[in-house]
């Protein structure tokens, strides 16, 4: 159940958005504290359409994002060991592609999609559940004025000040520092595979930045 009135916030936490970072901030806020009377997280599930309630969203670069899934989940089911069985296959895909460059070159033969290996993409968590898993739903059926604020991976820090006049002291999973050039890289082909696989989360991406109409974030830099 959820509180759909004025006073409720509902925080849409997208996957390998800095979104745990960003939740601490905001359940600390003044500001948030002051303005809402009940603050729920979405996490993994598509969020509730409300009429009054407002909403916080964090969004990132869509292939950034999709780079920072692959290799997250990586360590966690294959490096680490901890998750190797908690989604059925992926740990066989993760250690068939070993990184998202070499699957994303095979995402397409052609112009024609690879339908074996987009399913294989979708055997990956938080790739399965992606922007437009969150937005898509919800960006077509609330109103601008619901959205409460908008806060970018890529500005996290600047949008955190701005936004809720507090500094950010938290990297809660930041995992990029670990992470190799060779696993972040990406060729021409698979930039431009994963830019058309992943189209519809760019199109939900800049569907949010209009309707929130919010200097805090930077569209060339999220729709890249």
């Amino acid at each position: 159940m959820f509180s759909d009135n004025s006073n409720s916030l509902i925080y849409v936490h997208i996957g390998k958005c800095g979104g745990a970072t960003l939740g601490k901030s905001l359940l600390a806020s003044p500001i948030i504290n002051k303005k809402f009377h009940t603050f729920t997280k979405i996490h993994v599930c598509k969020p509730p359409i409300l009429k009054n309630a407002s909403y916080v969203i964090v969004v990132r670069n869509p292939i950034k994002r999709a780079i920072s899934a692959f290799n997250w989940r990586y360590k966690l089911v294959v490096e680490d060991g901890i998750q190797k069985n908690r989604f059925k296959g992926e740990y066989e895909i993760l250690t068939k592609y070993k990184t998202l460059n070499i699957m994303a070159e095979k995402l397409y033969i052609g112009d024609e999609l690879n339908y074996e290996v987009a399913n294989e993409f979708h055997t990956i968590h938080h790739l399965n559940e992606n922007i437009s898993f969150y937005l898509k739903p919800l960006l077509d059926e609330i109103s601008n004025t619901q959205i409460f604020a908008v806060f970018a991976t890529e500005s996290l820090d600047e949008d955190i000040f701005q936004i809720l006049g507090s500094k950010n002291n938290l990297t809660i999973h930041k995992n990029s520092a670990n992470i190799s050039v060779e696993k972040k890289f990406l060729s021409g082909i698979s930039y431009k595979n994963l830019k058309k696989y992943l189209s519809e989360d760019y199109q939900y991406v800049e569907k949010l930045l209009n309707m929130n109409n919010s200097s805090s974030v930077n569209k060339d830099m999220l729709l890249s």
